[in-house]
């Protein structure tokens, strides 16, 4: 079963995972980390666990030491 859920935001292009014991869909939403006003969302994949997820990404540690997203 999948456990992590790759979504694209539709507006912006930002992509985030969210886990999917925190997705619950009753009367609710997912929005854009980036931009709250930003409803159109679509899953780009889903993933048994975060290494295999990350791996098919880049990623990068800015000055501040936080990860993010390369390219």
């Amino acid at each position: 079963m999948k456990e992590y859920i790759v979504y694209k935001c539709v507006e912006c292009g930002t992509e985030f995972i969210i886990p999917k014991r925190y997705i619950d869909l009753n009367n609710n939403y997912i929005t854009c980390p980036k931009h709250g006003r930003h409803t159109r969302v679509r899953v780009v994949g889903a993933y048994d666990d975060l290494c295999e997820c990350m791996k098919a990404r880049k990623y990068k540690r800015n000055s501040r030491g936080a990860l993010e997203q390369d390219g």
